[in-house]
């Protein structure tokens, strides 16, 4: 672009005319706007709102696990979309100095925290072995003293778990045992009853002891009524052995609870069986989850972090 220039001088009393002369000016070229980068931006808005949403849905139990995992694995799918067109958005800056450099990188970053936890999941899924129940006896788990529900979906589920699995379970989770203690049943049911009531799991039933609930009666108390008054309970004397336990009346206890996982939300069900041998009493733990055939792990973890809680409270009696 240029810009032409004339004028008059005056040299003394002689006016000089100037001849016309051109100025080049700078060039402002108007920049291309990447609709790629543009597409970025709205799919990796509208996967991490699909993900979001389908989670907290989940986290609230308003739609079921399986319809939740089909959901955010197409919102994965719409994230994959959203990165490679930001992808295209950042070459066509490169390549022309399309506008879009920040619609290209927050397209990625939404569609990046959509596909993050997604990826997570999935190494687990291809590393870790295909199984929803774990427990630390292979040969004679605990049985359950109520069968837990298992949830419909079109995810594929065994009815139960075959020796090829348990052997998988043990390469996998090889610390993950049983445990002796060198102490009478009721002193280990005590340090029991403390944890799971820490964790604050659901007591569903129990075999071989009186294990009281927090905020219930405890059994055995009577009630006395009289005409117009109100219910008023009378506690009864009963054997104690710490909180929550009421008294054990059998060499094996068997305790069942329920619990969700702290950030999914998942219903895993747990079961705690107790053997007394002699001075010792041996303690085996079992746990699974009620949808699909893959646990990612999560039920190992919930073992393995309830055993070293134990092991910690019953610091300096544990064994092989």
């Amino acid at each position: 672009m240029t810009l032409a220039v004339a004028g008059v001088a005056r040299y003394g009393s002689v006016p000089v005319r100037f001849q016309q002369a051109s100025i080049p000016m700078p060039y402002r070229p108007e920049r291309p706007v990447s609709i790629a980068a543009v597409w970025s931006r709205r799919l990796g808005l509208f996967a991490l709102a699909l993900a979001l949403t389908t989670f907290v849905l989940q986290r609230f139990e308003m739609i079921a696990l399986a319809n939740a995992i089909a959901v955010i694995l197409l919102a994965a799918a719409i994230a994959i979309l959203a990165v490679a067109f930001a992808a295209i958005g950042f070459t066509m800056l490169w390549l022309i100095g399309a506008r879009g450099g920040h619609a290209s990188f927050w397209g990625m970053m939404m569609a990046l925290v959509v596909l993050t936890p997604v990826g997570v999941g999935a190494a687990r899924y291809i590393t870790l072995p295909p199984i929803h129940d774990v427990t630390t006896d292979s040969i004679t788990p605990p049985e359950w003293l109520e069968e837990p529900p298992i949830e419909a979906s079109w995810l594929p589920r065994s009815k139960t778990v075959d020796a090829e699995e348990r052997a998988e379970q043990f390469a996998a989770y090889p610390q993950l045992t049983g445990r002796r203690y060198g102490g009478a049943i009721d002193r280990v049911l005590e340090a029991i009853s403390a944890l799971t009531q820490e964790r604050k799991w659901k007591l569903v039933e129990t075999e071989g002891a009186d294990f009281l609930v927090p905020d219930q009666e405890p059994p055995g108390a009577a009630q006395e009524t009289t005409k117009g008054e109100s219910v008023v309970p009378i506690p009864v004397p009963r054997p104690e052995t710490g909180d929550g336990v009421a008294a054990v009346s059998a060499p094996v206890v068997r305790l069942q609870f329920t619990d969700r996982s702290l950030i999914l939300g998942l219903r895993q069900d747990i079961m705690i069986r107790l053997v007394e041998e002699e001075e010792t009493t041996f303690v085996d733990v079992r746990a699974a989850t009620r949808t699909g055939q893959h646990d990612l792990g999560l039920n190992a973890r919930l073992l393995e972090g309830f055993l070293h809680d134990l092991d910690v409270a019953l610091l300096g009696i544990a064994g092989g």
